[in-house]
């Protein structure tokens, strides 16, 4: 019998060798969609008029809450698609975690600070988030206005012209 019949692995014979398996193999994370989350009218029915609304405006997370609350009730990330499917001929908003449900959401996703850094440069971005929290905290703004104190948190060191445009 001749040698390549008895031994079944492929000799080393230099540029078309097989490969070595990888040392260790590295699984692709999934996208951090969360699912619909309802929005929460427990916090507004408890509250009053003195009852502050507290957002913490983070660059990697926008967190919103109650002030009697000890921890807040909503995390977000801070990133916005929006586009018009032309078919349905509507346009549809992502925020957050949510960007990562629809893959061409994925692709319209912007961030609303600048990359490494905590300055807002996409200010209708930033009015999707905050809108995104006051829906979700269950405010009622139907009136044209929220009847709440609202406690919002900035960057430390915080630029000027950042400040004036807010």
């Amino acid at each position: 019998m001749a040698p390549s019949a008895i031994n079944d692995t492929p000799l080393a014979s230099g540029r078309n060798s097989p490969k070595p398996p990888p040392a260790k193999l590295w699984s692709v994370k999934e996208p951090p969609f969360e699912g619909y989350r309802r929005a929460d009218t427990e916090g507004w029915a408890r509250s009053n008029h003195e009852t502050a609304i507290v957002i913490d405006n983070g660059s990697s997370a926008v967190r919103a809450g109650w002030s009697f609350d000890s921890k807040p009730r909503l995390s977000v990330l801070p990133n916005m698609a929006r586009y018009r499917d032309r078919k349905l001929n509507r346009t549809f908003t992502f925020i957050g975690s949510d960007v990562y449900s629809d893959g061409t959401a994925r692709g319209q996703s912007k961030p609303v600070y600048e990359p490494g850094s905590n300055i807002v440069n996409n200010w209708d971005a930033m009015e999707g988030v905050l809108d995104y929290c006051f829906i979700k905290l269950g405010v009622d703004g139907k009136n044209g206005r929220i009847d709440r104190p609202i406690v919002m948190t900035e960057p430390i060191a915080n630029l000027g012209y950042s400040r004036k445009s807010a």
